[in-house]
């Protein structure tokens, strides 16, 4: 029986904590509604109802490509703890991942539409539970984007950009300390390759024109003589 009761105190017990921590997250929220904590301006509010919480804190953007890289941060204001953030480097991992990739996907894309756009420096990566901006050096994000342009061309050397997207993501990776995932570059250039390898969709409209040529041969042969089928099957029948 006290077992019983226990099990019980402990389920409860355990519920009320996760609530605890479902309020404490939206604190700050009432705070800045109430005009009690400075530190919440209407922007931040603004940015927490329209993309959820930051897995970072307060570290978005530039400021957590700088805090990542171990540099001094251009807002003095945002605090963080070290040794909390070396903990979230799986996710930032991702963040990285994610904004490479959609670079090089997005000059790809641009390419087949023959359009071009300014490569993103600045991106946000959504999140299994939030989102937050992801930054990379200007000069990083311009080039992966004229990776993906190039990809497209016919003419395209395949190993020489490989290569060289592989020496722009290891150095990306090398300045905040995280190995880069395995497979990343592979998965990054099959995105890529897989439009330029079927060079020639005009083969698509080859087997079109072989399709409707065997529907007009077929078209063309005699129709069967039902009569004499017909006959045939009574013969033998009899």
């Amino acid at each position: 029986m006290m077992e019983w009761i226990l099990g019980i105190l402990i389920m409860i017990l355990g519920a009320v904590a996760v609530f605890v921590i479902y309020l404490s997250e939206r604190v700050t929220v009432f705070e800045t509604l109430l005009g009690i904590n400075p530190k919440v301006t209407g922007d931040k509010l603004a940015e927490y109802v329209n993309f959820g919480p930051n897995p970072f804190g307060e570290l978005s953007g530039k400021d957590l490509w700088d805090a990542m890289c171990g540099e001094e941060l251009d807002n003095p204001e945002i605090e963080f703890d070290p040794a909390d953030l070396d903990k979230k480097r799986p996710r930032y991992e991702f963040v990285l991942s994610k904004h490479l990739e959609s670079l090089l996907e997005e000059g790809r894309f641009d390419a087949r539409s023959k359009e071009r756009s300014e490569a993103k420096a600045v991106l946000r990566i959504q999140m299994l539970r939030g989102s937050v901006e992801s930054y990379i050096p200007f000069a990083e994000a311009s080039r992966l984007y004229e990776i993906g342009q190039e990809l497209e061309t016919p003419t395209a050397s395949i190993e020489k950009l490989s290569k060289e997207t592989t020496e722009i993501v290891d150095q990306l990776f090398s300045k905040v300390g995280i190995e880069v995932p395995k497979g990343l570059v592979d998965s990054m250039l099959s995105m890529t390759q897989s439009i330029t390898d079927l060079d020639d969709l005009d083969d698509l409209d080859d087997l079109d024109d072989l399709d409707n040529d065997a529907v007009q041969l077929l078209e063309e042969l005699p129709a069967p003589d039902i009569d004499s089928e017909s006959g045939a099957n009574d013969s033998k029948i009899n």
